[in-house]
Parts: C-alpha cells; structure tokens; sequence
C-alpha cells in the first residue's frame, strides 16, 4: 500500500471519529421504532453487530413480551454504492445496488427478508427470507427457509470489508456452493452453558451476488444431490476473552456439463479458529482456517483439496469507527493471497463509509476501493 493512501485512511478514520461521535445515531426504522432503539444498540457500523446485536438476532430478531413495541414500520430501503479506483475488466468504477429490507412478528414467529433489487445485470430477487422462533426457556432459536450459515463473518450481518473473507467465497472446480451462499433449508441454534452450538440441513441454495453483480455463466449447472448438513460451534476459552470456533459441512452435488452426464461430487468443509480481545476490548485478533476436499469436482474423477482463511486484527477508535489489517488466502488449487488495510465508520443517522486497500501479495496489481451503505424507512415517514 502507497504512503499515500496510507495516511489518506488514517486521516478518513479520524474525522469520520469525530464526526460518529457528533452524529446522532439510529438503526433502520424496522427495529428502530419496533423497540426505541438506537443504531449504537445493534451495530458498530451497519450492517455489523456488535455483541448486543449478536444477542438479538440469536433471539430471533425479537425481545422478550416486556419490552414495549413502537411504531408502525416494517420496511426499509438499502442502498449501496462501491467505488473502484481500478476496476476491473467489464465492471463499473461506481456500481449502485439496492435491496428491500422487511421484518415483521406473527406472534411467536419472526419473518424476515432481504429481497435485492438487482444492480449490475444482475436479476432482482430474494437473498434472505425465512422465518423463526425462539425458545427463551431452552435458549433454542429455529428457523426455516432461505438463510446465512452461522459463520464467523457473513456478507449480510458481519461483513465489515468491502472484500469478503479469505476461504469464504472459494469455489472448487464445477462446484460453485460457497459458503458465503446463503442456504434454503433449517437451521438450529442452542445455547448450553457457555457454549452456542448450531446445526443446518439444506436443500438448496441462493445463486448470485447480495447487492448485485452479472452473473457469470460457465456451462455448468448445479444443485444439491443430497442435502447438506452442518455442524457449528463456539465457545469461551475459561474466564480469558478467547473464543473458539469450529465447524463442520457435509453434502453432495449433482453437477451437469454440456454434452456430458451429470456426475455426483461428494464434498466437505471443516473449520476452526479463534477470536481474542485486548485493551479493553478495543482490540479485536481474529483466526480462522478452513479445508475443504471434493471427491469429484471437475467431472475426471480425480479428488480436490482447498483450503484458506484470514487473520485479521481490528481496532476500534470508537465503538463505532474502526481500523484493520486482514491477511486472506485462499487455494482451490489455485492460490490467491491478499493483505488489507481498511476502515470502516459509521455516519449520520443510517449510513456507514468503508475505505479498502488491497495488496496482492503474490504480485500483480494492487487496488483500492470505496462502499458508502445507507439505509431508510419506507414508504417514508411512517
């Protein structure tokens, strides 16, 4: 990374410090008049949770019955817009998107949905909807339809870069499941003791990109020959602030290619890690690794490893500004490499700025990049 864009970012965070401090803050009106809440509540930038916001979406996105309800709302506007100092081949240097965002309660029952509106030739449609409901007395929470895998970053609820994480976007050969697409199927999650522990069963899967993105077409069709069940689990390290995390994926695809029988790729993906804070928890190291192995991913019968993960060390200026370093790798074979650096703040009222440098470390060209995130009530003022 230049000298140059160093010091621009690290002059961007501080006035964007002084500037969250003066702001006042909310969430997006669909919790935000439901509960009275604030934004500083939930998330350190939109869409990020922060340890409060963690807890309410493992409640199913609702409060216990004593809380007072407000407002009438249930529908807000999210609008995206990234900028590429060097974009590449075929993309914009600014690319719009936009998606819907809905809640609403039924009773015991929670409906939510992110429905995207389709940006860069990329068709509108759903990238989240299911329902849940959550046991307080068991601390279990269930839902049913179309939902992220409880991973340690997700693209719709810990995403705090503009790039997603080192393994999570990686394909393997005509395989193209990753695990950053979002599942339709159950899902289960329970806490016991000091330990969450979550299992998925999944049939089927979105395909496409969260805020737009023309797909790519390679030939190859794909779709679940079996479901796919996962296996997830965290837990404190004693009385230190260590967390760790596993967790374990299993399933089969039926994978079609032009002119060719349809052949079965029977696949896993394991991971672990850590995460730790420090200096009064303004200091975030977080460490993950994954490996996966494909039985039959290119159609010739042969067996692919991959394999990947992150480090990434964060730093909190505010609760609601930060700075980080991250290094992401990725094999499958094929290695990438990439180190980090870059910021993230929130703004205003419903709006958070990310500013990203990217280094390839194995050569090539470096990038930097830009994502303001804003989202709104709708129809407005309600």
């Amino acid at each position: 990374m230049s000298t140059f864009r160093l010091a621009a970012l690290f002059c961007v965070v501080t006035a964007l410090a002084f500037a969250s401090d003066a702001a006042p803050a909310r969430a997006i009106p669909v919790f935000a008049q439901r509960y009275a809440l604030a934004c500083a509540a939930c998330h350190t930038a939109i869409p990020e949770l922060n340890a409060f916001g963690n807890a309410f979406r493992n409640a199913g996105y609702q409060l216990p019955p004593a809380v007072p309800r407000h407002g009438t709302t249930i529908v807000a506007l999210r609008y995206n817009l990234e900028y590429e100092a060097e974009p590449a081949a075929g993309t914009r240097r600014f690319s719009p998107a936009a998606s819907v965002l809905a809640d609403a309660d039924i009773g015991r029952v929670n409906a939510f949905l992110h429905y995207s509106l389709g940006a860069g030739g990329a068709p509108g449609g759903p990238f989240l909807g299911f329902l849940s409901t959550f046991d307080a007395h068991t601390r279990t929470l269930l839902r049913a339809g179309l939902y992220e895998l409880p991973l340690t970053q997700s693209p719709g609820q810990r995403l705090d870069s503009i790039s997603t994480y080192g393994y999570f976007a990686t394909s393997v050969g005509q395989n193209d499941l990753d695990l950053n697409a979002p599942r339709l199927g159950i899902e289960g999650e329970r806490t016991v003791g000091v330990a969450r522990l979550a299992a998925t069963l999944a049939f089927g899967e979105f395909k496409g990109a969260a805020y737009g993105g023309k797909p790519v077409f390679t030939g190859a069709t794909t779709t679940a020959r079996r479901p796919e069940a996962g296996i997830f689990a965290t837990v404190p390290l004693g009385r230190s602030k260590v967390t760790l995390n596993a967790a374990l994926l299993d399933g089969e695809r039926n994978i079609g290619l032009p002119g060719r029988s349809i052949f079965a790729d029977g696949y896993t993906r394991a991971g672990y890690g850590a995460d730790s804070l420090f200096l009064r928890d303004r200091l975030d190291l977080s460490l993950q690794q994954w490996l996966g192995h494909d039985n039959d991913a290119d159609g010739a019968g042969g067996q692919l490893g991959s394999s990947g993960g992150y480090a990434r060390l964060k730093y909190f200026v505010t609760p609601h500004v930060y700075a980080a370093a991250r290094y992401d790798a990725a094999a499958n074979p094929f290695v990438k490499r990439t180190l980090l650096f870059y910021a993230g703040a929130l703004v205003a009222k419903h709006a958070r700025i990310v500013l990203e440098d990217r280094v390839n470390v194995l050569g090539g060209p470096s990038s930097f990049g830009g994502y303001f995130t804003i989202a709104a009530p709708w129809p407005f003022g309600l």
